[in-house]
């Protein structure tokens, strides 16, 4: 009995110091408002350049005669097709595994980065693994650059 009594003054200490904690609130931390330098500034926004309707109409959307513009609309932030890119740095092939069942791997290295076993369809950096064959491996960057890479020979 004195047991269960002492229990039940340990939950009621618990509870209080539960409730305690649950109302009490934590110091919120300092900020710093920004100052409003007037209210012009709130209100003005950008103004939109005017559309211009009658060419809209004058230009029948589904007019047979209508063609495609010479350079395609982008996105700002897109890049420009016809700008070419430098091509990745191209991985090096330490070694290929060729398998009779068709479960071939190969170890590649791209830069200074730590070996990594490849098999058809995996990535390594900018370059999709799309053929291994011993001591060759075929890779193809995404813009479309295909390159046959053959294994590194160490001399003797």
């Amino acid at each position: 009995m004195r047991a269960a009594l002492a229990f039940f003054a340990a939950s009621l200490v618990v509870l209080g110091w539960t409730f305690v904690r649950a109302f009490r609130a934590e110091p919120l931390p300092s900020t710093t408002v920004a100052p409003v330098t007037g209210l012009e500034t709130i209100g003005r926004t950008p103004p939109r350049p005017a559309a211009n309707l009658q060419t809209a109409v004058e230009n029948d959307l589904f007019s047979p005669d209508r063609t495609a513009p010479a350079t395609p609309y982008r996105m700002p932030g897109d890049a420009d097709p016809g700008e070419r890119r430098p091509e990745p740095a191209r991985p090096a092939v330490l070694g290929t595994a060729v398998a009779s069942d068709g479960k071939h791997f190969a170890t590649l290295q791209l830069g200074t980065d730590s070996p990594k076993l490849v098999r058809v369809g995996d990535r390594i950096g900018d370059w999709t693994v799309r053929a291994i064959s011993r001591g060759k491996v075929v890779v193809e960057s995404s813009q479309g650059t295909r390159a046959e890479l053959g294994a590194i020979t160490l001399g003797r």
